[in-house]
């Protein structure tokens, strides 16, 4: 227990920075629809934040290295309670565009300062165990936060003074922590084109976690908006995130184990054609299908879509090797908020030309598409031999930016 003892504040605090997180993710499009958006623009603000996450999850490490990773954390969760708080002052759509933004920007940097910080305090030989308590409370995090919605118009200030709140509780969680502040990181990135050279298929699944993910969570409150589950609203799309949430709290952390065992690309494949089949399912039937079902089949879509990124990022570091895994974790942190950037644009285009039922018919055709690659890489090209495989790190790239996941997504944002 001392190991976990070691790194629990630190922790707590990602985890009460992830439920903020969360919270944006579903209360943003749900209050763009109040305030007559359309699903258009409403995927652009989403794709502009993930944008903003982009930028700075590509500046962390410089800043990092310049300001300290406390005092970085410390402006970085400012800077985005400040946000949350205009948000409620002034709801209008240039307004929450602005915010969002800026937003995105921030929590990449309070992301890129923690998880690398974690990274450091977590010991090699323990890695795996910690990591998936440490992804187990943050998932529980991003299922719970939405539910800070109930009964509110999100347009309500009281609604986004919760985001400021959670901050503020993270900031002064990690000021407290016992553990030493690491060392300035090394400023070098890998640029996404060495890294594709390195590991294709791993970068390829990262970018589509990104576009898939993030494009369907960034719509997912406006697909719900004619449910009436828990009073329909932000309830509905409050119940809707958390189905996904649980899915892939279920699975993420064995599909990581089982990927340790069996080739990881296959493991890949196996939760694309499981997750697209669920997500086939909800653009066919989900008009015609009950509530309940719909959650279920939700649940199922969220299993296997939000788990897919953190055994891409194994293989990728799996090709890298012990050296060059910080490199190799900021490059597939890029690579996945590019795939975030046009994801939510690809999904309100889709869900305007299409209706409702576009928005999981892309994602299937997308997952589908995933699960082919991963197939043919593998015979094309064998699993690392030469390098030993690094023990399987859960990463969520949906839980950045979205409810589920961090955007890494969670994951992730």
């Amino acid at each position: 227990m001392s190991g976990y003892r070691n790194v629990i504040t630190l922790i707590l605090a990602i985890c009460l920075m992830q439920a903020a997180a969360s919270f944006l993710g579903v209360i943003t499009p749900v209050g763009l629809t109040e305030l007559k958006a359309g699903e258009t623009l409403t995927g652009l603000i989403g794709a502009i934040y993930s944008a903003g996450f982009m930028a700075g999850a590509w500046a962390g490490p410089a800043l990092i290295g310049r300001y300290g990773t406390i005092r970085l954390y410390a402006a970085a969760a400012a800077i985005t309670a400040v946000c949350a708080l205009a948000m409620g002052m002034v709801p209008g759509i240039a307004a929450w565009g602005a915010s969002r933004v800026l937003q995105g920007i921030g929590f990449g940097l309070l992301f890129a300062s923690a998880e690398s910080w974690l990274g450091q305090a977590v010991p090699k030989d323990r890695r795996g165990d910690m990591m998936g308590f440490y992804y187990f409370l943050s998932r529980i995090a991003g299922l719970l936060a939405p539910f800070l919605a109930f009964g509110l118009s999100a347009l309500d200030p009281r609604g986004l003074n919760w985001v400021s709140i959670l901050l503020c509780l993270s900031l002064t969680t990690l000021c407290l922590t016992r553990q030493e502040e690491p060392a300035p990181p090394a400023r070098d990135v890998m640029r996404p084109l060495d890294l594709f050279r390195l590991a294709p298929s791993a970068v390829t699944g990262c970018f589509l976690a990104g576009l898939l993910n993030t494009g369907t969570l960034a719509l997912l409150p406006t697909w719900t908006s004619t449910f009436e589950i828990g009073g329909g609203g932000t309830s509905a799309a409050a119940w809707a995130a958390a189905a996904a949430a649980a899915g892939a709290l279920l699975v993420q952390w064995p599909a990581g184990r089982i990927s340790d065992r069996v080739e990881r690309r296959l493991v890949v494949a196996g939760l694309s054609l499981f997750s697209g089949a669920a997500a086939l399912a909800l653009a066919a039937g989900a008009t015609r299908f009950s509530e309940p079902v719909v959650l279920v089949l939700l649940c199922l879509w969220g299993a296997g879509a939000f788990a897919f990124y953190g055994v891409c990022a194994a293989h990728a570091i799996d090709r890298a090797g012990p050296g060059r895994i910080p490199q190799v974790m900021s490059g597939i942190l890029f690579v996945w908020a590019a795939g975030s950037v046009a994801g939510p644009v690809m999904s309100g285009v889709a869900m305007s030309l299409g209706g409702p039922q576009a928005l999981f018919g892309l994602a299937a055709a997308g997952l589908f598409l995933l699960a082919g690659i991963m197939l043919v890489r593998s015979r094309v090209r064998p699993p690392p031999e030469t390098v030993a495989a690094e023990a399987f790190m859960p990463a969520d790239a949906a839980s950045v930016t979205m409810p589920v996941p961090d955007p890494r997504g969670a994951g992730k944002p």
